[in-house]
This record gives C-alpha cells, sequence and structure tokens, in this order.
C-alpha cells in the first residue's frame, strides 16, 4: 500500500472514533470560501470538548505534501491537556510528525503520565530545541518525529500514536476535572502562539491562498481564541 493511500485510511479510522465519541456539527465560521480543493475539515464537540478538529490535505496531481491536522479543546472549566497531532508526509516517507498532550500549565494531569510512559523509550522520538511560542504551550514529552520511510517504522507511530488517541477518547470521563480557577486564557494562549509558527503561515501561502483567506481560516477556524 502506497504511504498515502495507508495514512488517508489512518485518518479515516481516526475520523471513526471521533464519531463513536462525539457528535459532529456544522463550524459556522467554516464558510464556503474555506473549502479549499484537497482539504477536508471535520468538526465534533461533546459535553467535555468545545472542539474537536481533522482536517487532511491531498496535494493536487498527486504532487507536494500530505498533511493531517488534529485538535482536541476541552470545555473552559476543565482540568484536560489539549491534544495536537500532525502529520506531514511526502510520496515516500513522513517528514515531519508532532504529537502531544499539551498541559494546561500548573497542574499535573494523568494524562502527562501516560504520555511520558508512552516516549520514553522510543529511539525514533528526538528532543528538539523548541522556539519560545512553542516551548510555552508543547509538554517535555511531545513526540517529535521525521524521515520515517520504512514499514517497520510506519507501523510502529501509527502502533503508538493510535495508543495515545485512543487513551485520551476512552479516558475523558474519569480525567476531565471540574477546574477551580479559569482555563479561558490558557486555551486562548494556546492558539495565539500556535500562530505565532511561521511555518505555519508560510506552508498555507504555498498552496496558492491568499493573504486574506489564510488569515480568516488561522483565525476562525483553525486556533479560534474565545
Amino acid at each position: 500500500m502506497q504511504l498515502w493511500d495507508r495514512l488517508n485510511e489512518y485518518a479515516y479510522q481516526l475520523t471513526t472514533k471521533f464519531d463513536s465519541h462525539f457528535d459532529r456539527f456544522d463550524n459556522k465560521k467554516y464558510t464556503q470560501a474555506m473549502h479549499f480543493t484537497g482539504w477536508t475539515d471535520t468538526f465534533w464537540r461533546s459535553e467535555l470538548v468545545s472542539k474537536a478538529h481533522l482536517k487532511t490535505i491531498e496535494p493536487p496531481n498527486g504532487k507536494g505534501l500530505w498533511l493531517m491536522h488534529v485538535n482536541i479543546f476541552p470545555h473552559e472549566g476543565y482540568e484536560l491537556p489539549i491534544l495536537g497531532f500532525d502529520i506531514v508526509a511526502g510520496p515516500k516517507k513522513i517528514t515531519g510528525s508532532f504529537m502531544d498532550y499539551s498541559p494546561l500549565h500548573g497542574f499535573p494531569h494523568p494524562y502527562h503520565e501516560e504520555m511520558e510512559r508512552t516516549v520514553k523509550n522510543l529511539e525514533w522520538n528526538k528532543a528538539r530545541e523548541l522556539p519560545p511560542w512553542a516551548k510555552d504551550i508543547f509538554s517535555d514529552d511531545m513526540i517529535a518525529v521525521g524521515n520515517i520511510n520504512t514499514d517497520e517504522e510506519l507501523d510502529q507511530f501509527i502502533e503508538v500514536t493510535t495508543h495515545l488517541v485512543d487513551h485520551y477518547l476512552e479516558n475523558l470521563k474519569e480525567n476531565a476535572f471540574v477546574s477551580h480557577r479559569n482555563t479561558l486564557p490558557i486555551l486562548n494562549k494556546y492558539c495565539s502562539n500556535q500562530k505565532l509558527n511561521p511555518h505555519l503561515h508560510r506552508s498555507i501561502l504555498a498552496m496558492g491562498i491568499s493573504e486574506e483567506d489564510k488569515n480568516a481560516y488561522v483565525n476562525d477556524v483553525l486556533f479560534e481564541e474565545k
């Protein structure tokens, strides 16, 4: 099976998992003008999650990079990490992937303990120096990996990341603790910091999307602040 076919199958499996835990909703801010060629965006929510978002980008004419982006944001008022997961892949290899249970800073959480246990012995998970915008929002145990180009590496990557998605979804009710602080500023900080990533803006513009459309998508859909 070709790499992009395998990753499309993986994205479909994640979509099915989200369907079993959340309810889909029509995101009014995701306007018709944002239905860019090759892009698929799906949104869910629940009593504990304000927005789960899974997007894929299929490169036109089979040339370029395949992309998947996942975020799960808890409702304000719950102590629950933000799940973030991105994959960028050429036709032959995954060039980069990042996954994290990003903390609502100041409180330890059982999910962080599971993330630490899961990644501590992964030889292909390489620590890297993060820019300031990322240090403020990501955990010390985030997965950062690139150059996955063998079936064995791909199998292990999918196994590990599937486990972390499953753990997040299947343990929500027991681990979404009611907070005794206002978590909205922390949720907004995650989004505002993500928007400081220059690669995010460059990559969207490189797809031929206008500055105006890019800003609307990033600010109103991808990393919306409340």
